[in-house]
């Protein structure tokens, strides 16, 4: 697999580690338990357990902070890494490998279903289908119903209902990102092509645009994207039809037709061989908005645009959480750890500069996207782009509009389990390169995924 395909498929894992890397410090211990919590303290002091992937500047600082208030609970942050970085204080793309993936996932997988396992997880990744199946997971809605300090109304709560699997609430997303197209508005002109910032449209439509702008030959390519990491995105936005619950659903029409799709728009040169970063040479790109100064600041002549999807009828963005947090149902200190959750919710820690994604905190959200325009009125901003491509302020203004809206419309969760997507991509190889009908790949997945999902 191509170093550039993998930098793609692993880009909403490394939404949880961009600030990471720094292997730094604070107060919160690596300590192997082998998923065992650790003692109490001496003196009564609880432990509060959390198992990520890779530690990060937030979880660090927040767990520090929340110490100093709750002078009876210690955070304890159990991280699982397959190696260690060669060097600390990087933030190399490749500070996560698939390795790491899957130990995590697979570690705290087992410990959890063994009736062991850290009182809190980062959910991210990990199956949680399969976890609110076997109740192994608190309801957070009990929680919070049973919390009169708590106030619900200043998170989105378009987001925290599509976060529910069924009617319970079993992971709280502190942050997220949206997924949208940014299109070259310029290009789109000069091809006489009009695409609606705010409708909704399907691939189909895309591959019609797509093929107009090759014929006149305005883009080199429709979108800068390779074959596989399109299959994550489309498997990603359609997993619910695909695996959710439990039942894999790949030896399907939809997942077929889907592959076919894309196959298709590779053959007559439409998808790219590998990801590049130069936008100027596609007419879209497939971006995660991961952070308030991200939404803002991508050059003057482009603007973001509705996704296209498999049915075409979904309105607003796709979202997924940037860091999402479970309590584990056999946790006896289940107070603590909300207490916990609570905390990384508050004004203070959602203004975090080091809270990756949209912050949960309507408040928080709306003033780090004034203070993104107030800086780049004032020329203040601390950021790689060259000035002279960064946008003005009325453009800004219109961008803070467009992102709210696109925001209160989010109403559809992107989730999967990272086993899942790995047998597909894996398989979709075979079909790429003519070896195997779309019917043959998608049984093999289909057989693969169902025997994966009943261990």
């Amino acid at each position: 697999m191509k170093k550039v395909a993998l930098l793609v498929m692993l880009s909403v894992v490394l939404l949880l580690s961009a600030c990471s890397g720094n292997g730094g410090g604070g107060g919160s211990k690596n300590l192997d338990t082998g998923g065992e919590k650790p003692p109490q303290d001496k003196g009564g002091q609880k432990t509060v357990v959390i198992s990520v992937m890779m530690k990060d500047r937030f979880l660090e600082a927040a767990a520090r902070k929340f110490e100093e208030q709750h002078k009876d609970i210690h955070i304890e942050i159990k991280e699982y890494r397959a190696a260690q970085p060669a060097g600390e204080g990087s933030m190399s793309m490749e500070a996560i490998s698939l390795a790491d993936v899957e130990k995590y996932v697979q570690s705290v997988t087992t410990q959890v279903i063994s009736g062991k396992g850290s009182d809190l997880m980062l959910m991210s990744e990990l199956p949680q289908d399969k976890f609110v199946a076997k109740k192994l997971l608190v309801n957070l809605n009990d929680l919070m119903a049973g919390d009169s300090s708590f106030d619900r109304n200043t998170l989105y709560s378009n987001i925290l209902k599509a976060s529910q699997d069924g009617e319970g609430l079993y992971a709280m997303p502190l942050s997220f990102s949206l997924s949208l197209f940014q299109g070259n508005t310029e290009l789109l002109k000069k091809a006489n092509i009009s695409v609606g910032d705010n409708e909704s449209w399907n691939w189909n439509q895309f591959k019609e645009i797509a093929q107009k702008l090759k014929q006149q030959g305005d883009s080199d390519k429709a979108i800068n994207l390779d074959p596989t990491g399109l299959l994550f995105d489309f498997v990603e936005d359609n997993y619910a039809q695909l695996a959710g619950q439990g039942q894999p659903n790949f030896d399907s029409d939809l997942f077929r037709n889907l592959i076919t799709e894309i196959k298709s728009m590779f053959d007559e040169g439409l998808l790219s061989e590998g990801f590049s970063f130069d936008s100027s040479k596609a007419a879209f790109q497939m971006v995660d908005i991961y952070s308030p100064e991200q939404a803002l600041t991508m050059p003057q002549g482009m603007d973001y645009y509705e996704k296209p999807s498999a049915s075409g009828q979904k309105d607003g963005a796709p979202f997924k959480p940037a860091y999402s947090l479970g309590i584990n149902s056999k946790s006896d200190v289940q107070q603590e750890a909300w207490a916990f959750v609570k905390f990384l919710l508050s004004d203070e820690m959602q203004a975090s500069p080091n809270l990756m994604g949209l912050p949960m905190n309507k408040g928080a959200t709306s003033n780090k996207l004034k203070e993104v325009l107030q800086k780049i009125e004032t020329g203040t901003l601390e950021t790689m782009i060259p000035a002279n491509m960064l946008p003005d302020g009325e453009t800004v203004k219109k961008r803070i509009e467009a992102v709210e809206k696109q925001i209160s419309k989010a109403d559809y969760r992107r989730t999967s389990d990272m086993k899942v997507l790995m047998i597909a991509m894996e398989e979709f190889k075979s079909f790429m390169s003519g070896q195997k009908s779309a019917e043959e790949v998608s049984k093999l997945i289909q057989n693969r995924v169902k025997t994966y999902l009943n261990e």
